[in-house]
């Protein structure tokens, strides 16, 4: 695929590779990190993590008249837990983690979207002053999130017995192997 403006992309991609640094191994620590923590807490959870793509960075830059350095959440993770209080539980633990940013964090399952999306989001520097941003959502915030409100509801109709649809959107953002683990 051809970028539009290339000399963006181009731009965008030197800055991005020299701020990342040696990204894969960088999401692996910060994934170990986090695994590590909630395991201490014996919290049951799911974590997966990425990096995001340019267009995303490119994108965020344009709509919210941002410069790069300025793009906290370079590095994306996600917890997965089975209820509400659990999210809230593993948000004091990813604090304890790394630093938060002051004012970075949104609580959209007190207060949810329009749309009824449900996720805490929070902004933390982690090891080496690297940007971390991490989403804590329940099984079914992320189903209506991945899926939107009709699947979602579909999906608990049919029953756990039938088979599960396969989300069209998960297979463009699939992960790299090693980038999503589960410990139950």
């Amino acid at each position: 695929m051809k970028p539009l403006y290339p000399n963006r992309f181009r731009v965008i991609k030197e800055v991005v590779k020299a701020a990342r640094g040696n990204r894969k191994e960088m999401i692996q620590k910060i994934l170990s990190e986090i695994e590590g923590r909630l395991q201490e807490a014996g919290i049951p959870c799911r974590v997966s993590g990425r990096e995001k793509h340019l267009y995303s960075i490119y994108q965020k830059m344009v709509l919210k008249e941002q410069r790069f350095h300025s793009i906290m959440d370079i590095y994306a993770f996600r917890v997965i837990v089975h209820d509400a209080d659990t999210c809230y539980r593993v948000l004091g633990q990813m604090h304890s983690l790394y630093k938060p940013r002051p004012g970075r964090m949104k609580d959209y399952i007190a207060i949810p979207k329009a749309n009824g999306y449900q996720s805490l989001h929070t902004s933390m520097i982690g090891p080496h002053g690297v940007p971390v941003e991490v989403q804590i959502r329940t099984e079914d915030m992320d189903q209506m999130a991945e899926m939107g409100v009709a699947a979602h509801w579909a999906y608990k109709e049919q029953g756990e017995n039938q088979h599960h649809r396969t989300n069209p959107r998960s297979a463009l953002d699939a992960e790299p192997a090693g980038a999503a683990t589960e410990r139950r």
